[in-house]
């Protein structure tokens, strides 16, 4: 993971908008969290990876727009899919960073669908958060509900207050 060359000391609360199944994409949200020491909510929506996504060369371009600070224009990024963890045989779970989340007490993911890079990040973060109290997870899987909710209750956990929740 790419060390970020700022630590955001004031940063609490965050949103992210994430495709877990995209190893650059958890990768930098894994530099962020490294680099956001006071982070107490962390929010997720979670987007699935492109059907059959075309290589960059073919594809259109898709754009990410921001606004420049102290100006009134509008400028866009261009934006290509990147690897996903089947492209790269690695998964979440293989992930080895000894991260430490010591402030992080609540984690929200919506559009949670089941699948194991889904569940392999949530165990992460379980593992990463002493002070975590609960990860409210919103349902939007059409895998065997009862088979997923098996495995969230059986991770292992370094907060005895943390609480997996299914809405």
């Amino acid at each position: 993971v790419t060390k970020l060359p700022v630590v955001f000391t004031r940063l609490e609360d965050i949103y992210l908008v994430i495709c877990l199944s995209d190893q650059r994409q958890v990768l930098t949200a894994c530099s962020l969290f490294q680099n956001a020491p006071n982070l107490k909510n962390l929010g997720m929506l979670v987007c699935m990876p492109p059907v059959n996504p075309l290589p960059p060369s073919t594809i259109q371009s898709m754009f990410v727009e921001f606004t420049v600070p102290n100006r009134c224009e509008k400028k866009y990024m261009q934006s290509y899919p990147s690897r996903t963890w089947d492209e790269d045989k690695a998964s979440i779970q293989e992930l080895t960073l000894q991260m430490q989340m010591d402030h992080l007490v609540t984690a929200s993911v919506k559009e949670f669908r089941g699948r194991d890079y889904e569940v392999d990040f949530v165990a992460k973060l379980l593992t990463w958060a002493p002070a975590l109290e609960e990860v409210k997870l919103e349902w939007k899987g059409q895998i065997d509900r009862s088979m997923v909710l098996t495995k969230l209750l059986a991770l292992p956990r370094v907060s005895p207050r943390a609480k997996v929740i299914v809405t």
